[in-house]
């Protein structure tokens, strides 16, 4: 699964949260496309930063994209080297600053062009994406 944690945060109008993106229950994961969308009248990504899953010791590449204009967030992770090029279990793939900028719900959610890739070049088949929610108090 590929998941947002917490899936929802209790906020105030103007407030920055913090969602980890998470790899759930994942068997040989070497790299990773997050595509995320959102509405920016409601929300402005702060920042994008790796996760601890791909850092634990080994080399990898973390690059990100935020289209703020269309609401589009495109992140790329991907293990380099080491003796396993490839995680399996459950880890964050990267974090994500969001500020809410009106009251209401908000959501980010992945786009579903989404891809997890295996040490074979061989896709990993995500069975379940699970939305972050941002929702003022």
């Amino acid at each position: 699964a590929l998941m947002f944690y917490p899936r929802r945060h209790l906020t105030s109008n103007g407030e920055t949260v913090t969602f980890q993106i998470m790899a759930e229950e994942v068997t040989d994961l070497m790299a990773s496309e997050i595509h995320l969308e959102y509405n920016p009248s409601q929300l402005e990504i702060i920042s994008v930063t790796q996760g601890s899953f791909f850092q634990n010791g080994q080399n990898s590449i973390f690059l990100y994209e935020i289209n703020s204009t269309a609401g589009a967030v495109q992140i790329n992770t991907t293990l380099l080297d080491g003796d396993s090029p490839a995680v399996s279990g459950t880890g964050d793939l990267a974090e994500i600053q969001v500020k809410l900028l009106q009251a209401g719900s908000a959501t980010v959610s992945f786009n579903g062009s989404d891809a997890v890739i295996g040490p074979e070049n061989n896709d990993i088949t995500i069975l379940e994406k699970i939305n972050g929610l941002v929702v003022t108090e």
